[in-house]
């Protein structure tokens, strides 16, 4: 009798305890997948820091062009790239502003306390990294363009 009293003892021990164990796994994959969603929010504001620092460097650079040329209709095609590239780096530094409000978002355990939240918040997440990756897209466009102009420059300019 006291051997079966021990043996089912052991066995209640062994299903709670793997129970606990399975219960335990979910909340563990939850918060690996917050912390792969957070270092992945850290990537795309590094990546917006890049983009910006070369949207900049544009910008200087057309500032350079336009005080070196003499020709009004090339300076005043300079000046129209370098707005749109200052409103690119505006653009940039907001969605800089709104990404690190998610990563916020993403530490704040309350704002994933459902799976729909969760959901909701990793699709946000994803959306800013779409962003993202289409401004990457248009910094690349605008340098091809700048270096169009500059190449088709009149010689003596």
């Amino acid at each position: 009798m006291r051997t079966i009293k021990m043996t089912m003892f052991t066995l209640i021990v062994f299903v709670l305890g793997t129970l606990t164990a399975y219960a335990q796994q979910p909340a563990l994959n939850q918060q690996q997948q917050m912390q792969q969603h957070m270092q992945q929010v850290q990537d795309m504001l590094q990546h917006m820091n890049q983009l910006m620092e070369r949207t900049q460097g544009m910008n200087q650079e057309m500032n350079r062009w336009m005080q070196q040329n003499q020709n009004n209709q090339l300076q005043n095609q300079y000046r129209l790239m370098n707005r749109f590239t200052e409103q690119m780096h505006n653009t940039l530094g907001n969605m800089k502003d709104a990404s690190e409000r998610m990563n916020q978002m993403l530490q704040d355990r309350d704002m994933l306390q459902t799976r729909d939240m969760q959901r909701d918040m990793d699709r946000l997440r994803q959306r800013l990294q779409d962003m993202t990756n289409q401004m990457d897209d248009a910094v690349q466009t605008m340098e091809r363009l700048t270096k169009r102009l500059r190449d088709h420059q009149p010689t003596g300019q």
